[in-house]
């Protein structure tokens, strides 16, 4: 099966001199949610859907817990789960001590393994 895709018209704001092109815009044909992710696996392995729902909740609890103690989180066939946070700029050195105690949290990473980048890097592609 070929992952869709469509031309959309944008600017590219990320060199100096922006120019407009087309560029390709994945088209999802949905999301697979952790209900049916387990009758997928569950349809190719001994484990209940109820024993990979129980098994993905531990997996997901287990991550939030790692990140937060600033641990990085490898599935080493899938990808490293990470996070990153913020502040302000401090404009001088008196300053870094009252900007770091405002570091918050920003967003958690996803870095695809080469596995996964490479089972994907031949996938079809298909223009609607």
């Amino acid at each position: 099966m070929s992952i869709q895709y469509r031309l959309t018209e944008k600017s590219d704001n990320i060199n100096r001199s922006p120019k407009k092109g087309q560029f390709a815009q994945v088209i999802t044909r949905g999301t697979i949610d952790t209900r049916e992710l387990c009758k997928i696996i569950s349809s190719r392995c001994t484990l209940t859907p109820t024993d990979l729902k129980s098994a993905i909740d531990a997996i997901t609890e287990i991550i939030e817990e790692k990140l937060a103690e600033g641990y990085n989180v490898s599935l080493d066939e899938m990808g490293t789960f990470s996070i990153t946070a913020e502040t302000a700029e401090a404009d001088s050195t008196e300053n870094a001590t009252v900007v770091s105690r405002k570091v918050v949290f920003r967003k958690v990473n996803f870095r695809a393994s080469v596995r996964l980048k490479k089972a994907l890097r031949n996938v079809p592609f298909e223009q609607i």
